[in-house]
């Protein structure tokens, strides 16, 4: 019994170290996506920063165009004392009415973009504010991660130690080579109790001379699901 006592002792620290070996894997993953989220609220910003550069160049062009367009008015406007005939008077009166309609849209238009502007100012401003709050709250949390994974690669480590004094003190080799080959094919679980003549692996029923073969101190495997059987003190 004292190697069947050994393995349960080992099972269970295995246990603990496969629990921690995933939580230390897990841990990266939560801050992985955290990061990535970042990455895409900067790439936004940058995004936003760049449609603006490219409406305020537009507005910019735009009052370009409308600057030379009241010049061509102001000119067409001076040119009315110049006509000599009414048939070229009402073809300049018509002349400019249209360049009036014509800037009159191209004013209502830069003012939906300094609308635009104005709003895509607004923005960038909070989305910089969102980001600046989200960045010290990511390197909280990464920090906070770090000591994490740091403290559970502490309890690894003392849970390896505590493996190897077990496998030192209590388990056969041939015997630890075998627990450890099950181990491998069947997750966490490689040796169980058998509790009503039962293996509690795999719930199938063990053979009553095996559980007597069990109770005078055998080493036994489970013949459907092959781990390592053990009788508890009260069956």
């Amino acid at each position: 019994m004292k190697d069947i006592d050994a393995l349960k002792e080992l099972q269970k620290i295995d246990g603990e170290i496969f629990t921690i070996k995933v939580d230390i894997e897990e841990k990266p993953k939560g801050l992985k996506k955290l990061e990535d989220d970042f990455i895409a609220q900067s790439l936004a910003l940058k995004e936003l920063e760049s449609d603006l550069k490219t409406i305020q160049l537009e507005h910019k062009e735009k009052e370009l165009d409308l600057q030379s367009k009241e010049a061509v008015v102001k000119k067409q406007k001076g040119q009315v004392f110049q006509v000599k005939t009414n048939k070229e008077l009402y073809a300049l009166q018509l002349e400019i009415e249209k360049e009036n309609a014509d800037n009159s849209l191209l004013e209502d238009a830069i003012l939906l973009m300094l609308e635009k502007i104005d709003n895509i100012i607004q923005s960038i401003a909070q989305e910089k504010s969102k980001l600046a709050h989200d960045q010290i709250q990511l390197n909280k949390n990464k920090a906070d991660i770090e000591l994490v994974i740091k403290e559970l690669n502490e309890k690894l480590e003392a849970l390896h130690s505590s493996r190897k004094r077990v496998i030192e003190t209590g388990v056969e080799p041939q015997i630890l080579e075998l627990y450890e080959r099950i181990l491998e094919n069947k997750g966490e679980l490689a040796i169980v109790p058998v509790e009503r003549e039962m293996c509690s692996g795999c719930n199938r029923s063990v053979r009553p001379q095996i559980v007597n073969e069990l109770r005078l101190g055998k080493m036994k495997t489970c013949e459907n699901c092959a781990r390592i059987i053990y009788v508890q003190e009260d069956e």
